[in-house]
């Protein structure tokens, strides 16, 4: 990864819009994730800080000043941390960043006393579905459920950090 990244995890105003935007920009080209996509993203994340009081935390990749890349963990019941919002602009995708992200947010998990990490996903995003393999995320679910553009599979993936 290059020198020129920051990553911090210290939210900002303009922040959370920045996060939303850069799925949009990042999913648009991929077809079924279009503003819908982008207005589910915004809502996930307001939920995060408004329901869930922002318990859990962000990684923010930057250059420049500019957001390149980002991963969450909330943090839910049953000791479980539940990754959300990860995303490479697609400029700098194949460099490791999305990994490093993922890691820092499963560190953040250890650290917390989590047992589990838990995430969901969709079909047609095969990068980022072989990256949480490789990172020991298993499938434990797949069904057809409701989204921001209808029906759609629903994956669930966990791993166990005990």
């Amino acid at each position: 990864m290059s020198d020129d990244i920051s990553i911090r995890h210290e939210l900002r105003c303009g922040d959370l819009g920045r996060i939303v935007s850069l799925h949009g920009e990042a999913y648009e080209p991929l077809g079924g994730y279009g503003l819908r996509f982008e207005a589910f993203v915004g809502r996930t994340i307001a939920e995060y800080v408004l329901d869930n009081d922002a318990c859990g935390q962000i990684w923010l990749a930057e250059r420049a000043d500019r957001l390149i890349g980002c991963a969450a963990i909330a943090l839910r019941d049953s000791n479980r941390g539940q990754l959300r919002w990860v995303v490479v602009d697609a400029a700098e995708r194949g460099r490791g960043l999305g990994k490093q992200l993922v890691n820092l947010a499963l560190d953040y998990c250890r650290d917390q006393g989590c047992d589990t990490v838990i995430l969901e996903t969709t079909d047609g995003l095969p990068e980022s579905q072989t990256l949480y393999e490789r990172l020991g995320f298993t499938v434990t679910s797949e069904a057809v459920g409701e989204l921001w553009d209808g029906e759609r599979p629903l994956i669930i993936m966990e791993m166990s950090l005990t």
